[in-house]
């Protein structure tokens, strides 16, 4: 069975800063596990523009595995001399567009004709229109933006739902990262369970773990201005499905208690949409003007010391496809409180504080529970690091191998 995967979300990456989301993350550490397996015969593309095809390239390269490339025929080795490549610059240009329209026609076609499976890890399916079609699978993290529109930014629905919309649920088969997230697939386009593959996620070991460092932490901490003193730890995009607002909420409680004047509120991440008015409380907030920090994007280096330093890791988003960055704060040996709804209870098990996220008291309890029992936060250390060891990206690629098989079995 010969198997072609869709990664051109790793050459975006390249690309954009911004780009570089937990999405990136998962298919950037399932892609090189897939191709270090043995007995796939898996090789890798992206059906977008020249520009991110070849900076995938280079990635793979970089990695030792560029011999995993889909090969490219001599049409399409043409059209990339033709257009060239400035790893910096966005090649935006109608001749750009173009050339990038004509090379994935070729490569598309030439898919069709190849390939017995073809994966797509993010992007909209392709209409292979040979005689021979592969069978198509799509990989679909959540379906949040279509029963939560309300959560994403104006227009976000309209752009997602052509991904989506591009796979059948009759003749089609899906990854997806939950079992939250499966029931949420098969009952929104009423599809059967056995078209659908759960592969849970992984934090990576090499970017996540423990730093028992004292000095590394504070030299972290220096360079993101985060004061001296405790902090509470969230990461995430700055939106309003991350319930931000009540997590600021709890903490303002919290620094209304006495012997709690070193505490502080580090948020990590980029900003999104819908936000405007959580800047405005924090500027307009005496109590919180000087306690809650944004740092923006953090490179992947300063991560580990970061979730290390802090007192926990406070999450009480209102709905996620899997969790990412709980999983990475256990990881890292920094106790959790996050939602007991949608998929996080799956990620966080008992090794975590589950609390009900529109519930300012429980979450401001959990947070003091955690300042204050030291035995409770040893414990929930422990129990996280236990936790976190059961998920990996070769068990996720052993996942993504098996649903392979059943979907070609049952094709």
């Amino acid at each position: 069975m010969k198997i072609v995967i869709d990664v051109g979300v790793i050459g975006l990456a390249q690309l954009f800063e911004t780009a570089r989301t937990g999405i990136y993350r998962v298919i950037s550490s399932l892609s090189l596990e897939l191709l270090a397996m043995d007995d796939l015969d898996l090789s890798y593309t992206a059906l977008s523009s020249l520009q991110v095809n070849q900076l995938t390239d280079r990635y793979f390269a970089e990695h030792n595995l560029a011999a995993g490339a889909f090969p490219k025929n001599g049409f399409e080795r043409r059209l990339i001399a033709l257009a060239g490549c400035d790893h910096q610059a966005v090649q935006e240009g109608i001749t750009a567009k173009i050339l990038s329209k004509l090379y994935r026609l070729s490569l598309t076609g030439r898919i069709g004709t190849r390939a017995d499976l073809f994966h797509s890890h993010y992007s909209a399916l392709p209409c292979f229109r040979s005689g021979r079609s592969p069978v198509r699978m799509l990989t679909i993290y959540d379906i949040i933006p279509l029963i939560h529109p309300e959560y994403f930014a104006d227009g976000f629905a309209d752009e997602f739902r052509p991904i989506v919309e591009s796979f059948s649920p009759v003749n089609d088969f899906v990854f997806t990262i939950s079992e939250c997230s499966k029931n949420d697939i098969c009952s929104y386009f009423n599809m059967d369970p056995e078209r659908v593959f759960v592969t849970t996620l992984a934090a990576s070991q090499d970017l996540y773990a423990p730093v028992r460092d004292l000095e590394r932490i504070a030299e972290v901490k220096e360079k993101f201005h985060i004061p001296a003193g405790r902090y509470f730890l969230t990461l995430a995009t700055v939106e309003k499905r991350k319930n931000l607002a009540m997590s600021l909420q709890s903490f303002r409680e919290i620094l209304q208690e006495p012997g709690y004047d070193d505490l502080s509120f580090v948020l990590v991440g980029t900003r999104g949409w819908k936000v405007r008015e959580i800047y405005e409380e924090i500027q307009n907030d005496p109590l919180l003007r000087d306690r809650v920090l944004f740092t923006g994007f953090v490179a992947d280096e300063h991560l580990s010391a970061l979730y290390s330093g802090a007192e926990a890791f406070l999450y009480p988003s209102l709905y996620e496809g899997f969790g990412l960055p709980p999983l990475e704060a256990m990881q890292c040996g920094l106790p959790v409180i996050t939602s007991k709804t949608s998929s996080l209870p799956e990620v966080v098990g008992d090794a975590g504080i589950l609390v009900d996220p529109l519930d300012k008291e429980e979450i401001c309890q959990a947070m003091l529970s955690l300042l204050e029992n030291r035995e409770l936060r040893s414990r929930l250390v422990g129990k996280g690091l236990e936790r976190a060891a059961q998920f990996s990206w070769r068990r996720c690629a052993q996942q993504t191998a098996a649903g392979y098989r059943k979907a070609w079995d049952g094709r």
